[in-house]
């Protein structure tokens, strides 16, 4: 691994989640930042460069789809795994289109699963 820590933004109003979440991947050797809503990550993601997002799409304030629609319109190349609870195929596909790089489905997904995404996704 390089001396630099990969950085993580972890944008996810649910704290129960995004705790555990965040110790996991500190203790997998990255760095990471939690944003509780989408317009607090897209504050922080002008100001910051990330080497992944891990993104909710239910939020308040922006929603995850808004949060993809700015990313997408600022050409930002950061991969972002959408980690959320709907699985439709409508909202699947709508994630994709907007520029998702992965998705998982939070009630069935370990924190090591995500880690290993994570790892992959930044290779």
């Amino acid at each position: 691994m390089s001396e630099t820590l990969k950085k993580i933004l972890i944008v996810e109003d649910e704290e129960m989640i995004a705790k555990p979440l965040g110790m996991k991947l500190r203790l997998s050797g990255f760095e990471t930042k939690h944003a509780l809503n989408g317009k607090e990550g897209l504050d922080i993601l002008a100001k910051e460069k990330f080497d992944v997002i891990l993104l909710d799409l239910l939020m308040p304030e922006v929603d995850g789809f808004a949060v993809l629609a700015e990313l997408q319109k600022r050409h930002d190349p950061t991969p972002v795994i959408v980690a959320t609870n709907l699985n439709q195929a409508e909202d699947v596909s709508r994630v994709f289109e907007l520029g998702c790089t992965n998705y998982y489905v939070k009630a069935d997904t370990s924190l090591d699963q995500i880690v290993e995404n994570v790892k992959k996704t930044i290779k």
